[in-house]
């Protein structure tokens, strides 16, 4: 029958559990080992991709500066809709690298440190969830929702863009008024919620940071009162 309590070496360090074995690691943890990495190199990928975008959307802007052509234009605005949304989702993928990062690490020390209890034969004491981590997954989660939300608004907002220039002339776009304005009203809003993304996953990493701080707290708790029970025993 595994024991609950509150404190380890007379200090209080949120509830735990005492079991005779270790316990494995937490769904989030098993997935922070795996995706960590690909997430972090698909983000990569993405910011580049976007920096090769914003390359050819320069060499279209120079080229019409110097004769007018309805789809430059047509591209001009649709590359200005792309740009930031492949940058900001490379910037999410880039935040998920970084957040399986730290449940990855949360679950080397949640493994180690039922590992080495056990070695001591002394019972293993495995810190519940506690609620900094809980903010982090949440967090982190409706993070990528935001900005894959985000990403899919610079699409619709592209191909309006689009619309309203690839017949246009010199003068303007003649017709296509509407699907322009949507485009600029996506756009503008869409600036918005990116920032609102990126915020909240910074947010997220931080609470998630927080949570090893706590983890090792309660390790170096736990060490502290492994070593007075030998000195004791001894």
């Amino acid at each position: 029958m595994a024991a609950t309590g509150t404190q380890v070496f007379g200090q209080p360090v949120g509830r735990y559990e005492e079991t005779d074995t270790p316990k494995g690691l937490l769904f989030p943890q098993k997935l922070g080992s795996i995706l960590w990495a690909p997430m972090a190199i698909m983000g990569v990928m993405l910011v580049f991709a976007a920096f090769g975008l914003g390359i050819a959307r320069s060499q279209l802007s120079v080229d019409l500066s110097e004769q007018f052509s309805a789809s430059d234009k047509a591209n001009l605005a649709t590359l200005g809709q792309l740009v930031p949304g492949f940058m900001f989702l490379g910037f999410a993928m880039i935040f998920a690298g970084i957040s399986f990062a730290i449940a990855r690490i949360l679950g080397v020390f949640r493994a180690g440190g039922g590992a080495m209890q056990a070695t001591l034969g002394q019972g293993i004491k495995t810190p519940d969830m506690p609620l900094t981590a809980w903010i982090f997954l949440m967090g982190m989660m409706m993070a990528m929702m935001v900005l894959v939300f985000a990403f899919v608004g610079h699409i619709y907002a592209a191909t309006q863009a689009h619309d309203a220039w690839i017949n246009a002339t010199a003068a303007g776009v003649a017709g296509n008024e509407a699907a322009l304005g949507r485009a600029e009203t996506w756009g503008t809003w869409l600036e918005g919620l990116r920032r609102f993304g990126v915020g909240l996953y910074l947010t997220s990493i931080a609470f998630g940071l927080a949570t090893i701080i706590k983890v090792i707290r309660f390790q170096t708790l736990r060490v502290k009162e492994l070593l007075q029970q030998i000195q004791t025993a001894a």
